[in-house]
């Protein structure tokens, strides 16, 4: 459900879940993905990549997977989209962090698979390639 990995080229422990989460899922180069984050943040004139709204952009047309709040109901946790989503490639929004979710395996630093997940977006499952 969880194993630490840190795309990040020195292994250094900083606050870039969008890179590494977008590196990682999609297979790039960690430099080059957030080249490209930068890039287009100035292109499409967000301030961050990390807005939300931004990730909405940067994946359009990827199938997308919402988790809406039920009233007297818990959210659904990292966790349990691991035990739900066994196999494929996904981008998780969670509470205040973005992660890769690899077959049922959250890749990150440290383990979030306890937040809330807000969206998930399609990066690859078993019928088409990233």
């Amino acid at each position: 459900m969880f194993k630490e990995y840190n795309a990040h080229p020195k292994g250094i422990k900083t606050t870039d879940c969008v890179v590494r989460a977008i590196s990682t899922a999609m297979d790039k180069d960690y430099v080059e993905c957030r080249r490209e984050l930068n890039q287009k943040k100035r292109e499409w004139n967000f301030t961050s990549y990390k807005d939300t709204e931004f990730l909405y952009k940067y994946f359009e047309g990827k199938p997308r997977l919402i988790f809406k709040a039920v009233k007297g109901e818990p959210r659904i946790k990292g966790s349990d989209f691991c035990e739900l989503h066994p196999k494929g490639t996904y981008i998780l929004k969670m509470a205040g962090h973005v992660a890769a979710c690899i077959d049922g395996v959250i890749l990150d630093t440290w383990d979030c698979s306890y937040r809330s997940v807000y969206t998930a977006w399609e990066i690859k499952n078993s019928n088409w390639e990233r």
